[in-house]
């Protein structure tokens, strides 16, 4: 038998709308669930004493075949495969999604509360969800008396007119573009190029925002006192510079040095270069950034990275060098204080001009 569930769902890191379209797929493609009606988006103030960027905010009323504490573990999948971060609380956070009221039952165990206990202390919660509740709810005239009386506290809330107001705006901005540098953006060929750029920009800068990579495992090796080198090279990546917004692109060589035995699933280290590269950033920055996910994560003996790219700021503005790469190095631990070490690795990558870029 299905239930009608209304979920908060928030996000205040990256692209936001971006980030709760995507739960909101994620939650409605499950077969046992049922999207019944989503909320306007809102942009809203954040609570606790933490500083922080303002929340996009939506509700959405969902008829599911679930038992409460199943549909629970589901939102907490979602928000892993979202990758969510939140490293303190009422901190910022890529995407949060809390069960508000199921149905007209009262739940309370130790994980799972409902109706949320913080639910009626907030405006970014109540405002949406009386939007998508039905009329005969038995908590209407409740919610409708405290969204009344918390209109005269410090928490502000502001519709936000179109659920995906941020790719419109990507859009208009394209056309501007098109328009100054003397195109016509209304020409058959470009019709179509501000949807292309924006749906580009999701995907590109999709960890815009996110200082966590959370996608991987850690396994025990069957030898934890060994301490040999674990390496994986030429790891294509694409980047966009954030001096001119123009692609930088090439291949990442990674090494590093377990501690008892700590290692990391060999997938995991081209996902982290993704992660630190679909973002706006500089070569030296992609170097280090992808050092310090590997010494946060595994706390290593030493980390190597080199990092092999070409820019097209350099190949096709300003100096025009075309052909040219650079080569970024960090490197930490053993890897920084034994300088036969360092030379086996670079030595196992080969020369910069054996790259085929």
């Amino acid at each position: 038998m299905q239930t009608n569930v209304i979920l908060s769902l928030g996000s205040n890191i990256g692209n936001r709308e971006f980030n709760i379209n995507r739960a909101i797929t994620a939650i409605s493609s499950d077969p046992q669930n049922m999207l019944v009606n989503t909320s306007n988006f809102y942009e809203t103030s954040p609570v606790g004493n933490v500083e922080q960027k303002n929340f996009i905010n939506v509700a959405i009323n969902v008829a599911t075949n679930y038992e409460p504490e199943k549909l629970l573990a589901k939102i907490h999948q979602i928000e892993a495969d979202l990758h969510r971060t939140r490293d303190i609380h009422w901190g910022p956070r890529t995407i949060d999604i809390d069960i508000v009221f199921w149905g007209d039952q009262t739940i309370s165990d130790s994980d799972l509360v409902v109706p949320h206990p913080e639910a009626f202390n907030r405006l970014f919660v109540l405002v949406p969800s009386l939007e998508v509740l039905p009329a005969d709810f038995n908590l209407n005239d409740t919610i409708k008396q405290r969204i009344t009386e918390l209109s005269a506290s410090d928490q502000s809330i502001k519709l936000i007119k179109q659920n995906k107001r941020g790719d419109q705006e990507i859009m208009q901005s394209v056309r501007t573009i098109l328009a100054n540098i003397g195109e016509d953006p209304d020409r058959a060929g470009l019709l179509e190029t501000p949807d292309r750029v924006q749906r580009m920009y999701a995907e590109i800068f999709s960890t815009t925002g996110q200082e966590k990579f959370q996608d991987y495992k850690l396994f025990d090796s069957e030898n934890p006192d060994s301490s040999k080198m674990i390496m994986m090279r030429n790891i294509p990546f694409y980047s966009m510079c954030e001096h001119h917004m123009m692609p930088f692109f090439g291949k990442a060589h990674v090494a590093y040095i377990p501690t008892n035995g700590k290692i990391i699933g060999l997938s995991k280290i081209p996902r982290l270069v993704d992660f630190v590269t679909h973002k706006l950033g500089l070569q030296e920055k992609v170097t280090d950034d992808i050092a310090t996910q590997l010494n946060k994560i595994l706390n290593p003996q030493g980390v190597a990275v080199v990092v092999d790219a070409r820019h097209m700021c350099v190949e096709m503005r300003g100096v025009k060098k075309t052909d040219s790469s650079t080569r970024t190095f960090s490197f930490s631990g053993l890897f920084k204080e034994d300088s036969n070490l360092q030379a086996e690795f670079l030595n196992s990558i080969g020369d910069l001009n054996d790259q085929n870029l």
